[in-house]
């Protein structure tokens, strides 16, 4: 009797143990190319530990690119790493920061440095780890940028056409984007309300609006100021030019883009 319930006992111990020192399967990918399979079980001043086929095996921090519990590392994940470490969270999300510790059981308890201060994570929330790009490994190309759209108004251009033949009183509707440049000074600059220091150009084409605003003629007509304005009526009938409002254009760069929409006439 006695001896069945030692045996009982000692076969309850081997089995809690096992429980106890089960861990987490992850599969380390090296920064050489190199794939090892086991079980995570720390990580250490040594580097990280993991049980490949019942042995210990000590890997050095540094040689690690990617630690994945889930999932395998693909392209898109290399071009995530450009300012450092990132956690990419099973449920698609990210969370940036340094690897400071591995612990626990089953799950792990992971424990990253971020921007705001530690965080902890369980395994179970992370699909991978990636720590650095792998030899080899070709980041995902970058999208194209989306194309630029509306009529480019050039700073060192005198006038730009738009296209448009517009008639008094019609209202026009405008979306003006991007800055210019005024001169050499790097500092004199104009979004589409005029100078950001605002100075004004003596012989600009209209020298009490502020220099660089974004100003338009009909025909050879008189100018009149646009700036940021988001509507105005067209003061005449003809073809609606648009121009950056400065006395010098030589030394200008840059240019606004101007989307333009017509809604029509308005009638008194």
């Amino acid at each position: 009797m006695f001896k069945r319930t030692a045996l009982a006992f000692i076969a309850l111990a081997v089995s809690i143990t096992s429980v106890a020192s089960a861990q987490v399967n992850a599969t380390l990918l090296m920064r050489s190319g190199e794939r090892i399979s086991g079980q995570l079980i720390d990580l250490g001043g040594v580097g990280f530990t993991v049980r490949v086929n019942g042995q210990e095996r000590r890997i050095p921090t540094g040689d690690v690119a990617v630690i994945a519990f889930t999932g395998n590392p693909a392209d898109t994940d290399w071009a995530r790493v450009g300012a450092g470490p990132v956690v990419i969270l099973r449920n698609g999300q990210t969370v940036a920061g340094t690897l400071y510790d591995i612990g626990g059981k089953t799950p792990l308890k992971i424990t990253l440095r971020t921007g705001s201060g530690e965080r902890e994570l369980s395994s179970d929330e992370i699909g991978r780890i990636v720590l650095a790009r792998p030899a080899g490994a070709v980041a995902a190309p970058a999208p194209a940028a989306a194309p630029r759209t509306g009529i480019a108004v050039r700073a060192a251009q005198g006038w730009t056409s738009t296209g448009l033949t517009v008639r008094k009183g019609e209202m026009l509707t405008f979306a003006t984007t991007g800055q210019v440049r005024l001169s050499a000074d790097a500092k004199d600059v104009a979004g589409a309300a005029g100078s950001m220091t605002g100075r004004y150009a003596a012989d600009a084409p209209l020298p009490r609006s502020l220099a660089g605003a974004l100003i338009g003629r009909i025909g050879n007509g008189q100018p009149f100021g646009i700036g940021n304005q988001t509507s105005i009526q067209a003061p005449a009938d003809g073809l609606l030019y648009l121009g950056v409002n400065d006395d010098n254009l030589a030394d200008n760069q840059g240019e606004f883009r101007v989307e333009i929409t017509r809604t029509g006439l308005i009638r008194k």
